[in-house]
């Protein structure tokens, strides 16, 4: 009888051991999952995580000083707004900003005097193009004044799919009634060269890398966005 008790005191006692040893282990499983999981945070009955602290609202892009320099400008020279355009004639993304969105700009705010928008040069190096495409604008501006700047502009960007280099370059600027001859000449002699890389080495130091880029009264707008995020930023500035 005695050895049965003692046997039954035994049991007993490797029952509670194991009971408590139990109970320890899932304490900090549970709570090694519960922070290691989510970060301290907790999920509603969503799955959503909710923080456990409050988080900071995003802050707008603060605004940087961007000058127009010598560039050429399309519209109202006092509008409120400027946009600041850094971009790359052999880009596909650049051509795609021509093509869509910078119509709506034209018709419903460079056109009405409240944007006037600033192009500079961003010849990106791996597009082989790109530089003299930048130069040749530069040259049709300096031959025939503003105007054929823009038409130039428009003309390689509207034939980018076809081909911009010299020889396509030279046949636009013909086309579009520039001095061939003085022309040629420019393009050849690269006396533009200089003002296309010094956009590039600015562009550099505002930390626009990519094309296109757009500074909206300081405000970096990056990529071929539609046109309702133009809007959203320029109404911000109108207002």
């Amino acid at each position: 009888m005695k050895k049965n008790r003692g046997n039954k005191v035994k049991i007993e006692f490797d029952e509670i051991t194991l009971w408590k040893l139990g109970t320890i282990i899932f304490g900090i499983l549970f709570v090694l999952s519960h922070f290691s999981g989510n970060g301290g945070s907790v999920s509603d009955d969503s799955g959503a995580v909710i923080p456990s602290a409050p988080q900071a609202a995003p802050q707008a892009p603060s605004p940087v000083d961007v000058d127009i320099g010598d560039a050429y400008v399309k519209g109202n020279k006092n509008a409120k707004v400027t946009i600041i355009e850094y971009s790359d004639f052999e880009c596909p993304f650049c051509a795609r900003f021509y093509t869509q969105t910078l119509g709506q700009l034209e018709k419903e705010y460079i056109d009405t005097g409240k944007v006037k928008l600033a192009f500079k040069h961003l010849p990106l190096p791996f597009h082989a193009n790109a530089q003299k495409a930048s130069e040749a604008t530069e040259c049709a501006g300096e031959i025939e004044g503003t105007d054929a700047f823009w038409d130039m502009h428009d003309a390689i960007f509207e034939n980018q799919a076809i081909g911009i280099a010299i020889p396509d370059l030279k046949r636009m600027a013909g086309d579009i009634g520039i001095d061939q001859s003085k022309f040629d000449s420019c393009l050849d002699n690269g006396d533009f060269e200089s003002k296309v890389k010094a956009h590039a080495a600015e562009a550099a130091k505002l930390g626009a890398s990519g094309t296109p880029s757009f500074f909206i009264n300081g405000v970096k707008v990056v990529g071929a966005q539609p046109f309702s995020v133009f809007k959203t930023t320029i109404d911000a500035a109108l207002n």
